[in-house]
């Protein structure tokens, strides 16, 4: 009678062991509204699908679901399909927020789309990139001849002579002799040319000079 008591004792232990662990987990996973840093609620969004590129907006969100307004892909709302995977920056307190995630939901009569709540993301904080603005290089950019007027990393901020459409994807080759693929995730076209913000597919080598 003794052991069977003991037996059911340790059984217990395990049990209530097991129970409170898994609330801990769940009570920590990836809360954004417990982080010291979170998603600007109606924040410019940028959400990718494929080689696609669209705009949004962050309007709610929390430990299930985030809702953005309706992608827009040059100037046209997209009806991004519900199971679609896609990578999304919001911007938060101290940078950008880079996660993945998928469609759950479309809410055609509010004009918003729900993606699944990310279970990890990353912070880019923008203060803290090697960013550089006195770096004169002359570059490619899909075909055009521009001037950089920013350089990270992960992206620069590129005057060239003609015209790249927010979305299109790129190729930019810089005078290292390496070649990137990028995003054009902002562009500014005033007649004589354009500038444009790039974000590379792989990160590159910041020169010193």
């Amino acid at each position: 009678m003794q052991q069977l008591l003991l037996l059911l004792g340790s059984f217990a232990v395990v049990f209530f062991a097991g129970f409170y662990a898994s609330k801990i987990f769940i009570g920590s996973k990836f809360s954004f509204r417990n982080r010291k840093w979170k998603p600007v609620e109606n924040a410019r969004t940028k959400m990718k699908t494929g080689s696609a590129l669209y705009r949004c907006r962050l309007l709610s969100y929390n430990d299930t679901e985030w809702v953005f307004s309706a992608p827009i892909q040059r100037d046209v709302h997209v009806p991004v399909p519900i199971g679609a995977d896609v990578t999304c920056e919001v911007v938060a307190e101290g940078g950008l927020l880079i996660f993945q995630s998928q469609v759950i939901a479309r809410r055609a009569d509010q004009k918003v789309i729900v993606v699944a709540a990310p279970m990890n993301a990353s912070l880019e904080e923008r203060r803290q990139a090697d960013r550089r603005d006195d770096v004169p290089m002359e570059v490619v950019v899909g075909g055009k001849s521009g001037s950089v007027m920013d350089l990270s990393p992960g992206g620069a901020r590129v005057r060239i002579k003609g015209f790249e459409r927010e979305g299109n994807i790129v190729r930019i080759d810089l005078p290292s002799g390496e070649s990137r693929g990028a995003t054009v995730v902002d562009s500014q076209n005033d007649g004589l040319g354009s500038t444009i913000r790039l974000r590379f597919d792989e990160q590159i080598t910041v020169p010193s000079e």
